[in-house]
């Protein structure tokens, strides 16, 4: 059954029984909250594959770092946030392709064969970095060597999205991302300078710093990465070219229906994204941040959960990021196979089995095996975390101006271009990630 199926069976479910008594409507509540929540898809998926080990590190990080000074990016970047996927969206579902084909149908080869660059390197580096993560979780858990740990995380997940349902795998471990909302009550619990919270929250505050552009550019990156584009559009398209399958029922939704639905499935998914971010900062400046305790250790990051749970700290923390790294690893590795199978009109898709798109799950097989091969360089695994956002950071301006751009066009749109938010949304979020990019070179250079 479609989410267009369901929709449709609730729709016929509340003209049934809304007249009635209390029950009915009781009902009614129920099957509208269920309705709801099986609408929600790739916008909840890839908000909570945002909230990976690199988002979480740089968010704690950042938090001790400089305190309260950075919440208000979490209100700044929702709606840049909601206009981008929301974009991406709309172009998988109008076009029924991946982002990969659109682009080079609009700008020519030439600017696709960039765009996988880009999207590899970065990817490469924050699979990399996720993989170490959960392996810094699991060694929170047991005494495992992490280099041990990494080879076999990776070949597990590569063995469930290339043999496996990786929408089912998600399914299922979205659930330890819940711990995450344990931030939410540590925000609370540790007892927070609230005029420094308020003040955070809805005061800008700028700095033209290493240590303040330093964690900016870090969380704009981890926030507003390129491979969230590539993913949303090809799940969206996915999921259409099922809708218009052989099964089809003429009774389906309207387009502004089906624009609505995608763009509650968006909020949603980038509300839990930024409403998990904004209380790992604040829980970490209420508790690290001040007591000027610098992020080092996963061990450390976990002492921001201490007020709400004590000494469960780390354990709670390592579930929290093993489940962040095992939803976010697969869709990293998933959404740069989508535009290189594009590129060389190879069969793509994860409900695809590996005899029908053998390149597709090359690709996956590829970046998962050169995220593990690059744990083992002597980086530093929090640093790491760190500097593959900042790296997210530097190489998504140009693929937010392509999307919108395409997504503001008559003839790729047609009645489905941008309006003036996704628009204005859409270049504003390129325009301060530039800035803020260029800034931190600035300053690293010259001082």
């Amino acid at each position: 059954m479609t989410n267009r199926d369901r929709r449709r069976g609730l729709l016929a479910t509340l003209k049934g029984i809304l007249p009635g008594g209390p029950p009915r409507r009781k009902r009614a509540i129920r099957a509208w909250a269920h309705g709801r929540w099986d609408e929600l898809g790739p916008g909840l998926i890839t908000g909570a594959s945002d909230n990976d080990p690199s988002g979480i590190t740089t968010y704690s990080v950042a938090g001790a770092a400089t305190g309260y000074g950075l919440l208000w990016l979490a209100v700044a970047t929702m709606p840049l946030l909601v206009a981008v996927q929301s974009m991406a969206a709309r172009i998988g579902a109008v076009k029924e392709e991946g982002l990969g084909q659109v682009i080079e149908d609009r700008f020519g080869r030439p600017v696709l064969i960039a765009s996988i660059g880009v999207l590899l390197v970065a990817n490469t580096a924050t699979i990399a970095a996720d993989l170490g993560g959960v392996a810094a979780g699991v060694h929170l858990l047991v005494p495992i060597p992490i280099g041990m740990v990494i080879p076999v995380v990776g070949l597990a997940l590569l063995g469930i999205e290339v043999f496996w349902s990786y929408r089912r795998f998600a399914t299922v471990i979205k659930w330890l991302t819940l711990v995450l909302f344990l931030y939410v009550l540590s925000g609370f619990a540790a007892g927070p300078d609230w005029g420094k919270m308020l003040s955070g929250t809805f005061i800008p505050h700028l700095s033209l710093s290493k240590e303040f552009l330093g964690p900016a550019v870090a969380i704009l990156g981890t926030t507003i990465s390129p491979y969230m584009f590539f993913w949303i559009t090809s799940q969206e398209a996915q999921e259409e070219q099922a809708d218009d399958g052989p099964d089809k029922d003429a009774d389906e939704l309207t387009a502004p229906e089906a624009e609505r639905a995608r763009r509650r499935d968006v909020i949603t998914g980038m509300g839990y994204a930024n409403v998990v971010f904004y209380f790992i900062v604040l829980a970490n400046a209420a508790t690290l941040g001040a007591n000027h305790i610098k992020i080092t250790t996963a061990a450390q990051a976990a002492q921001a959960l201490t007020p709400i749970v004590g000494r469960f700290d780390t354990v709670l923390f390592a579930v929290g990021l093993i489940g962040a790294g095992l939803i976010a690893v697969p869709v990293l590795a998933g959404s740069a196979a989508y535009p290189v199978a594009e590129l060389f009109n190879w069969k793509e898709g994860l409900d695809n089995p590996l005899r029908r798109a053998p390149g597709f799950y090359a690709v996956i097989a590829v970046a998962v095996t050169l995220g593990v091969a690059a744990n083992f360089l002597g980086v530093d695994p929090v640093k790491g975390l760190v500097y593959a956002a900042v790296l997210q950071g530097f190489l998504a301006p140009v693929l937010l101006v392509l999307l919108t751009v395409i997504a503001r066009d008559p003839d790729i749109m047609g009645p489905h271009r941008n309006g003036w938010f996704d628009t204005t949304f859409g270049f504003a979020a390129a325009a301060v990630m530039t800035v803020a990019a260029l800034a931190l070179i600035l300053v690293t250079v010259f001082g």
